[in-house]
């Protein structure tokens, strides 16, 4: 009986050595027999049906692979890279340009397309003014946005080709003589999704800039 067990014991190790295991990025482990690897996607074989059809996952869905010689292809590091090698290095100057460039115009009060907005930038400080319908001037003093003290930032919410929404938890300055401020949700309508998420990534990218910002210039 103990030779059965060991038997039995023997024949599961070499299976669960036999194959290699895919490990996703939301933990799913799958037993396969790995056919191809490309800069872009592995395919492969289920273990448990070596000879049913190929399956195919992207690179960018992997954490890693086990493979059954013993080695570790480890696809985190990669991700990094290409996420890092992806994000622009603007100055604060030049995306302070980009984003008052492309707000006024793309960006428009959340109700209508009838009125525009018009951003400046008041030192660090973001100003956003409701203009009028001929755009000749703004219809009050606008709103002061913090970019430094972000609460949330939400994923765009597109409504069709020509319309998305950017959503905000953002701090804002409301007694600008005393310097005190509220939690404001900015919502703001855009009449080009791909510019939405522009806009979107522009300002995360200024709010990264201002809490890296170095302090030391700051006058006392």
């Amino acid at each position: 009986m103990k030779q059965i067990y060991f038997i039995i014991l023997v024949f599961s190790i070499s299976k669960m050595f036999g194959q290699d295991i895919i490990l996703t990025n939301e933990n799913e482990m799958i037993r396969a027999k790995i056919t191809k690897i490309t800069n872009d996607i592995v395919q492969y074989n289920r273990y448990d049906n070596l000879e049913g059809p190929i399956y195919e996952l992207p690179i960018s869905l992997l954490r890693k692979i086990d493979f059954e010689n013993g080695t570790t292809q480890n696809f985190e590091i990669k991700h990094m890279e290409m996420i890092t090698s992806k994000v622009p290095k603007f100055s604060l100057a030049e995306t302070k340009d980009f984003i008052i460039k492309t707000i006024n115009e793309h960006g428009f009060e959340e109700d209508t397309f009838k009125r525009k907005y018009r951003a400046s930038f008041e030192g660090d400080f973001l100003r956003l003014k409701v203009m009028k319908k001929d755009e000749s001037k703004p219809v009050n003093d606008g709103i002061l946005f913090d970019f430094s003290n972000v609460y949330k930032f939400q994923n765009i919410s597109k409504r069709s080709d020509k319309l998305a929404f950017l959503n905000i938890w953002v701090s804002i300055v409301k007694d600008e003589k005393k310097m005190k401020f509220d939690k404001h949700k900015l919502i703001m309508r855009i009449d080009d999704p791909n510019k939405a998420e522009s806009i979107l990534n522009a300002l995360k990218y200024y709010n990264s800039l201002l809490l890296g910002k170095s302090k030391s210039d700051d006058k006392f």
